[in-house]
Protein backbone atom coordinates (compact mmCIF):
# COMPACT_ATOMS: atom_id res chain seq x y z
CA UNK A 1 0.00 0.00 0.00
CA UNK A 2 1.29 3.70 -0.75
CA UNK A 3 1.31 6.01 1.82
CA UNK A 4 -1.12 9.07 2.07
CA UNK A 5 -0.52 10.56 -1.53
CA UNK A 6 -3.45 12.81 -2.26
CA UNK A 7 -4.83 13.18 -5.91
CA UNK A 8 -4.16 17.21 -5.10
CA UNK A 9 -0.26 16.31 -4.32
CA UNK A 10 0.50 13.99 -7.60
CA UNK A 11 -1.23 16.51 -10.02
CA UNK A 12 1.10 19.27 -9.61
CA UNK A 13 4.31 16.89 -9.75
CA UNK A 14 2.98 15.98 -13.14
CA UNK A 15 2.71 19.26 -14.45
CA UNK A 16 5.97 20.48 -12.62
CA UNK A 17 7.85 17.05 -14.87
CA UNK A 18 6.19 18.03 -18.00
CA UNK A 19 6.60 21.40 -18.83
CA UNK A 20 10.59 20.86 -17.71
CA UNK A 21 10.49 17.97 -19.93
CA UNK A 22 8.64 20.08 -22.80
CA UNK A 23 11.56 22.74 -22.49
CA UNK A 24 13.90 20.60 -22.72
CA UNK A 25 12.75 17.99 -24.91
CA UNK A 26 13.65 15.04 -22.45
CA UNK A 27 11.65 12.12 -21.93
CA UNK A 28 9.67 12.90 -18.85
CA UNK A 29 10.82 8.99 -17.18
CA UNK A 30 14.40 10.29 -15.95
CA UNK A 31 12.53 12.45 -13.92
CA UNK A 32 9.32 10.65 -12.93
CA UNK A 33 11.52 7.10 -11.59
CA UNK A 34 13.18 8.69 -8.81
CA UNK A 35 10.41 11.54 -8.03
CA UNK A 36 8.09 8.22 -7.84
CA UNK A 37 11.08 6.35 -5.67
CA UNK A 38 11.63 9.77 -3.40
CA UNK A 39 7.81 10.49 -2.95
CA UNK A 40 5.68 7.34 -2.48
CA UNK A 41 6.32 3.86 -1.01
CA UNK A 42 6.38 2.20 -4.39
CA UNK A 43 8.92 -0.75 -5.16
CA UNK A 44 10.90 0.41 -7.90
CA UNK A 45 9.92 -2.40 -10.30
CA UNK A 46 6.18 -0.92 -9.45
CA UNK A 47 7.45 2.54 -10.33
CA UNK A 48 8.59 1.43 -13.48
CA UNK A 49 4.94 0.21 -14.81
CA UNK A 50 3.46 3.82 -13.45
CA UNK A 51 5.99 5.79 -15.15
CA UNK A 52 5.93 3.97 -18.17
CA UNK A 53 2.03 4.31 -17.91
CA UNK A 54 2.06 7.59 -17.25
CA UNK A 55 3.70 8.71 -19.78
CA UNK A 56 1.93 6.75 -22.33
CA UNK A 57 -1.41 9.13 -21.61
CA UNK A 58 0.81 12.10 -22.81
CA UNK A 59 2.67 10.08 -25.62
CA UNK A 60 -0.96 9.46 -27.15
CA UNK A 61 -2.33 12.87 -26.62
CA UNK A 62 0.80 14.25 -28.31
CA UNK A 63 1.10 11.84 -31.18
CA UNK A 64 -2.76 12.02 -31.96
CA UNK A 65 -2.45 15.92 -32.37
CA UNK A 66 0.62 15.33 -34.01
CA UNK A 67 -0.88 12.52 -36.60
CA UNK A 68 -3.76 15.47 -37.24
CA UNK A 69 -0.84 18.39 -38.10
CA UNK A 70 0.80 15.50 -40.47
CA UNK A 71 4.53 16.29 -38.41
CA UNK A 72 4.42 12.20 -38.16
CA UNK A 73 7.20 10.37 -40.38
CA UNK A 74 5.57 7.17 -40.26
CA UNK A 75 8.14 5.22 -42.55
CA UNK A 76 10.79 6.05 -39.30
CA UNK A 77 8.53 4.94 -36.81
CA UNK A 78 7.73 1.30 -38.72
CA UNK A 79 11.44 1.08 -39.00
CA UNK A 80 12.45 1.77 -35.90
CA UNK A 81 9.68 -0.35 -34.07
CA UNK A 82 11.32 -3.66 -35.76
CA UNK A 83 14.42 -3.02 -33.86
CA UNK A 84 12.88 -1.45 -30.62
CA UNK A 85 10.03 -3.55 -30.08
CA UNK A 86 11.82 -6.65 -29.57
CA UNK A 87 14.49 -4.87 -27.21
CA UNK A 88 11.53 -2.67 -25.52
CA UNK A 89 10.43 -6.85 -24.16
CA UNK A 90 13.66 -6.89 -23.33
CA UNK A 91 14.25 -4.60 -21.21
CA UNK A 92 10.89 -5.68 -19.50
CA UNK A 93 12.10 -8.98 -18.81
CA UNK A 94 15.42 -7.84 -17.53
CA UNK A 95 13.41 -5.55 -15.29
CA UNK A 96 12.01 -9.36 -13.61
CA UNK A 97 15.39 -10.79 -13.46
CA UNK A 98 17.19 -8.34 -11.83
CA UNK A 99 16.90 -7.15 -7.96
CA UNK A 100 15.18 -4.10 -7.38
CA UNK A 101 18.23 -2.62 -6.21
CA UNK A 102 19.81 -2.71 -9.52
CA UNK A 103 16.77 -1.05 -10.92
CA UNK A 104 17.96 2.48 -8.63
CA UNK A 105 21.33 1.81 -8.95
CA UNK A 106 21.44 1.66 -13.20
CA UNK A 107 18.28 4.59 -12.64
CA UNK A 108 21.06 6.71 -10.95
CA UNK A 109 23.93 6.08 -13.18
CA UNK A 110 22.01 7.12 -16.27
CA UNK A 111 20.70 10.28 -15.09
CA UNK A 112 24.42 10.96 -14.07
CA UNK A 113 25.03 10.20 -17.65
CA UNK A 114 22.06 12.44 -19.06
CA UNK A 115 23.07 15.13 -17.05
CA UNK A 116 27.00 14.78 -18.32
CA UNK A 117 25.81 15.45 -21.91
CA UNK A 118 23.83 18.31 -20.71
CA UNK A 119 26.54 19.67 -19.10
CA UNK A 120 28.71 19.51 -22.10
CA UNK A 121 25.96 19.48 -24.97
CA UNK A 122 25.39 21.87 -27.76
CA UNK A 123 21.96 22.99 -28.22
CA UNK A 124 22.15 23.01 -32.49
CA UNK A 125 20.44 21.87 -35.33
CA UNK A 126 19.67 21.55 -39.11
CA UNK A 127 16.96 22.30 -41.51
CA UNK A 128 16.17 18.97 -42.64
CA UNK A 129 13.04 18.04 -44.82
CA UNK A 130 9.96 16.50 -44.18
CA UNK A 131 10.79 12.95 -45.19
CA UNK A 132 13.33 10.91 -43.40
CA UNK A 133 16.27 9.51 -45.13
CA UNK A 134 15.16 5.80 -44.23
CA UNK A 135 18.99 4.23 -45.31
CA UNK A 136 20.63 6.57 -42.53
CA UNK A 137 17.98 5.80 -39.95
CA UNK A 138 18.93 2.30 -40.10
CA UNK A 139 22.58 2.68 -38.90
CA UNK A 140 20.20 4.20 -35.93
CA UNK A 141 19.10 0.81 -34.39
CA UNK A 142 21.38 0.34 -32.10
CA UNK A 143 20.52 3.78 -30.42
CA UNK A 144 16.97 2.29 -30.35
CA UNK A 145 17.73 -1.22 -29.04
CA UNK A 146 19.58 0.51 -26.44
CA UNK A 147 17.12 3.47 -25.68
CA UNK A 148 14.18 0.73 -25.99
CA UNK A 149 15.88 -1.17 -23.40
CA UNK A 150 15.79 1.23 -20.81
CA UNK A 151 12.35 1.94 -21.36
CA UNK A 152 11.43 -1.66 -20.54
CA UNK A 153 13.66 -1.56 -17.58
CA UNK A 154 13.74 1.69 -16.30
CA UNK A 155 10.88 3.68 -18.02
CA UNK A 156 13.22 6.26 -20.16
CA UNK A 157 12.03 7.10 -23.30
CA UNK A 158 14.70 6.66 -26.32
CA UNK A 159 13.48 10.36 -27.46
CA UNK A 160 16.52 11.79 -25.46
CA UNK A 161 18.56 9.62 -27.62
CA UNK A 162 16.77 9.78 -30.68
CA UNK A 163 15.65 13.18 -31.61
CA UNK A 164 19.11 14.43 -31.98
CA UNK A 165 19.45 11.33 -34.23
CA UNK A 166 16.98 11.49 -36.66
CA UNK A 167 17.43 15.34 -37.37
CA UNK A 168 21.31 15.58 -37.93
CA UNK A 169 21.51 12.21 -39.12
CA UNK A 170 18.43 11.39 -41.44
CA UNK A 171 18.17 14.98 -42.09
CA UNK A 172 14.39 15.00 -40.46
CA UNK A 173 13.40 18.78 -39.77
CA UNK A 174 13.36 19.06 -36.10
CA UNK A 175 9.38 19.48 -35.29
CA UNK A 176 9.16 15.91 -37.38
CA UNK A 177 12.04 14.63 -35.33
CA UNK A 178 10.15 15.27 -31.69
CA UNK A 179 6.85 14.68 -33.31
CA UNK A 180 8.48 11.41 -34.86
CA UNK A 181 10.03 10.29 -31.90
CA UNK A 182 7.27 10.33 -29.81
CA UNK A 183 4.73 8.42 -31.96
CA UNK A 184 7.66 5.80 -31.56
CA UNK A 185 7.80 5.73 -27.86
CA UNK A 186 4.12 5.65 -27.39
CA UNK A 187 4.79 2.30 -29.25
CA UNK A 188 7.46 1.19 -26.89
CA UNK A 189 5.58 2.68 -24.35
CA UNK A 190 2.16 0.74 -24.78
CA UNK A 191 4.35 -2.58 -25.37
CA UNK A 192 6.35 -2.10 -22.27
CA UNK A 193 2.95 -1.62 -20.38
CA UNK A 194 1.32 -5.03 -22.13
CA UNK A 195 4.10 -7.30 -21.33
CA UNK A 196 4.88 -6.22 -17.25
CA UNK A 197 1.09 -6.51 -16.80
CA UNK A 198 0.56 -9.86 -18.68
CA UNK A 199 3.18 -11.01 -16.45
CA UNK A 200 1.61 -10.09 -13.23
CA UNK A 201 2.51 -6.20 -12.79
CA UNK A 202 -0.40 -3.74 -11.73
CA UNK A 203 -0.89 -0.17 -11.86
CA UNK A 204 -0.97 1.81 -8.64
CA UNK A 205 -4.01 3.99 -10.09
CA UNK A 206 -3.57 6.55 -7.53
CA UNK A 207 -0.28 8.07 -8.86
CA UNK A 208 -0.93 7.26 -12.39
CA UNK A 209 -4.07 8.93 -13.03
CA UNK A 210 -3.12 11.97 -11.22
CA UNK A 211 0.21 12.07 -12.92
CA UNK A 212 -1.13 11.63 -16.32
CA UNK A 213 -3.81 14.73 -16.20
CA UNK A 214 -0.76 16.60 -14.69
CA UNK A 215 1.42 15.33 -18.14
CA UNK A 216 -1.44 16.90 -20.22
CA UNK A 217 -1.67 20.21 -18.41
CA UNK A 218 2.26 20.49 -18.15
CA UNK A 219 2.41 19.96 -21.84
CA UNK A 220 1.00 22.97 -22.43
CA UNK A 221 2.89 25.08 -19.49
CA UNK A 222 6.60 23.84 -21.06
CA UNK A 223 5.66 25.42 -24.07
CA UNK A 224 5.14 28.04 -22.95
CA UNK A 225 8.13 28.16 -20.78
CA UNK A 226 10.42 27.76 -23.78
CA UNK A 227 9.65 30.62 -25.12
CA UNK A 228 10.05 33.02 -21.35
CA UNK A 229 12.70 31.28 -19.40
CA UNK A 230 16.18 32.05 -20.38
CA UNK A 231 17.58 28.29 -21.45
CA UNK A 232 21.66 29.16 -20.36
CA UNK A 233 20.24 29.59 -16.99
CA UNK A 234 17.83 27.14 -16.53
CA UNK A 235 19.97 24.52 -18.25
CA UNK A 236 22.10 24.88 -15.46
CA UNK A 237 19.76 24.50 -12.45
CA UNK A 238 18.32 21.62 -14.58
CA UNK A 239 21.69 20.11 -14.59
CA UNK A 240 22.31 20.83 -11.02
CA UNK A 241 18.88 19.28 -10.47
CA UNK A 242 19.53 16.08 -12.12
CA UNK A 243 22.77 15.68 -10.31
CA UNK A 244 21.30 16.06 -7.03
CA UNK A 245 18.37 13.53 -7.92
CA UNK A 246 20.90 10.81 -9.59
CA UNK A 247 23.18 11.24 -6.48
CA UNK A 248 20.23 10.88 -4.20
CA UNK A 249 19.19 7.49 -6.02
CA UNK A 250 22.36 5.91 -6.50
CA UNK A 251 23.13 6.14 -2.88
CA UNK A 252 20.26 4.96 -1.86
CA UNK A 253 20.76 1.68 -3.66
CA UNK A 254 23.96 0.97 -2.21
Amino acid sequence: MLEAFAFWQMLPIGVVIASVAMFFGLGGGVLWMPILLMSTDLDPKEAVVCTIMIQFFGQLSASYSNHQAGLIDWRLVRLMSTFGIPAVIGGVLLSFLLHPVWIELFLGLTIFFIAYVFLRGDDFFIAGSDKADLEAARKGRIITLLGSILTGFLGIGVGDWLVPFFNMRCRLAMVRSVSTSIALMMILSLTAFSVHVLLGRTVEWGVAVPGAVGVLIGAQVGSRLLQRVPETHFKEFFVLMLVFIATHVTFNAL
